[in-house]
C-alpha cells in the first residue's frame, strides 16, 4: 500500500471526507443562519410598516377627533356667527361670499357652488381649480347625482357601486331639500388627510342652515319682482345696474363670466323675444319710435355663448346690435 509522509492512502482519504463532512454541516448551519436571520429582517420590516400604517392611522383618528371637538365646539358657531353677518338682499351675492368664508373655515382649496335648475345645474361662484363645466346635466356626475338623492354623496361610496369611467368631484353636498335642491356644493380635489365622512357631514349641516337664509333672501327677491319686475318679464333700470355690480364682482373675484348684450327690435317681437332668455339673466327695455332697445346682462356666459344667442336671434327675428 502506497504511504504519504507515513499515512496510508487510506487514511488519508478517511480524513479528507471526514474534513469535508464537517466542513460541508458547519456550511449549512451557517446558511440555515443567514436565512433565519434574512426571514427576521424581512418580518421585522413588515411589522415595522405595520406599525407606521397604524401610527399614521392614529394620527388621522386623532385628527378627526379634534376637528369634531372644534367644530362640535365653538367652532361652528363661529362660522355660522360669519355667515350671519352676510345681510345682502341679493343671494348670489350672499352665496358668493359664503363660499370663500366656508372654504376657509374647513381649510378647502377647492369648493364650487352650483344653483340647480331642473334637471341641469349652473355655476354661481367657487374656489380654487374647476375642471367640471359652468352648465352640468346632474345625471353626469354620479357623485352628484347620488348627492341629490341622498343630501350627500361621496366618491369612495360611488366606486363601491360602479365604475367610474369619466371625472368625479371628491364629494357633493345638498343645498335645500334632496326632492326640491336649491344648489350643491361640489368639491373637486381635497388631500386624502383632510377628507373624512366627518367633514362631510359637517358641511352639511351648515349647507342646511345656509338654505334656511337663502329663503328668506328668496322671498325678499320675491318682494323685489314685485317692486322692479315688469309685466313682460324685463327689469327696472335701477335693479339692472344693481345686478350688474353684483355679477362684475364675481367676475373679477372668481372669474366667473358675464356679457351684456343690446339689441334693437320691432316691438311687436318683444314677448317672443323676451322669452328666449333665460330666468337667470336680467333685461331691460327702453321703448323708442316704435321700436324696442333691449339690454340684457347674460349670466354665466362667455363671448362665445353670447355669439350663440345672437346667432339664433338675429336667424329668427329682425334685429340690429347696438
Amino acid at each position: 500500500m502506497q504511504n504519504i509522509g507515513g499515512l496510508s492512502l487510506n487514511t488519508v482519504s478517511i480524513f479528507t471526507i471526514v474534513v469535508g463532512l464537517i466542513i460541508g454541516v458547519v456550511g449549512e448551519m451557517l446558511n440555515k443562519k443567514i436565512r433565519d436571520l434574512q426571514n427576521d429582517k424581512k418580518r421585522l420590516e413588515l411589522e415595522n410598516q405595520k406599525l407606521l400604517s397604524a401610527i399614521g392611522d392614529m394620527r388621522v383618528v386623532i385628527s378627526q377627533l379634534q376637528m369634531r371637538i372644534y367644530f362640535e365646539g365653538e367652532g361652528l358657531i363661529v362660522l355660522l356667527e360669519r355667515l350671519r353677518e352676510l345681510e345682502i338682499l341679493d343671494v348670489d351675492e350672499m352665496l358668493t361670499r359664503a363660499v370663500e368664508i366656508i372654504a376657509e373655515f374647513f381649510e378647502l382649496e377647492n369648493l364650487h357652488l352650483y344653483r340647480c335648475e331642473g334637471n341641469f345645474m349652473r355655476y354661481v361662484a367657487g374656489i380654487g381649480q374647476k375642471r367640471l363645466p359652468n352648465s352640468l346635466d346632474t345625471t353626469k356626475s354620479r357623485v352628484i347625482y347620488d348627492a341629490l338623492q341622498n343630501g350627500y354623496s361621496t366618491l369612495p361610496k360611488v366606486i363601491m357601486k360602479a365604475d367610474i369611467t369619466s371625472f368625479e368631484p371628491w364629494f357633493a353636498v345638498v343645498i335645500g331639500e334632496k326632492s326640491n335642491a336649491f344648489g350643491v356644493f361640489v368639491v373637486e380635489d381635497v388631500s386624502p388627510e383632510k377628507f373624512s365622512e366627518t367633514l362631510v357631514k359637517y358641511i352639511s349641516a351648515v349647507a342646511g342652515w345656509l338654505y334656511a337664509n337663502v329663503r328668506t333672501i328668496l322671498q325678499e327677491e320675491k318682494a323685489l319682482e314685485e317692486v322692479y319686475k315688469k309685466p313682460d318679464g324685463t327689469w327696472d333700470e335701477n335693479y339692472y345696474i344693481k345686478k350688474k355690480k353684483v355679477f362684475e364682482k364675481r367676475k373679477e373675484r372668481f372669474g366667473i363670466p358675464y356679457e351684456e348684450l343690446c339689441i334693437t327690435y320691432k316691438s311687436e317681437y318683444h314677448n317672443s323675444i323676451v322669452n328666449t332668455f333665460r330666468k337667470s339673466d336680467v333685461l331691460v327695455a327702453y321703448p323708442t319710435n316704435g321700436k324696442i332697445v333691449l339690454r340684457a346682462l347674460l349670466a354665466v356666459c362667455d363671448a362665445q355663448g353670447k355669439a350663440k344667442i345672437l346667432e339664433r336671434l338675429i336667424n329668427k327675428y329682425e334685429i340690429e346690435v347696438c
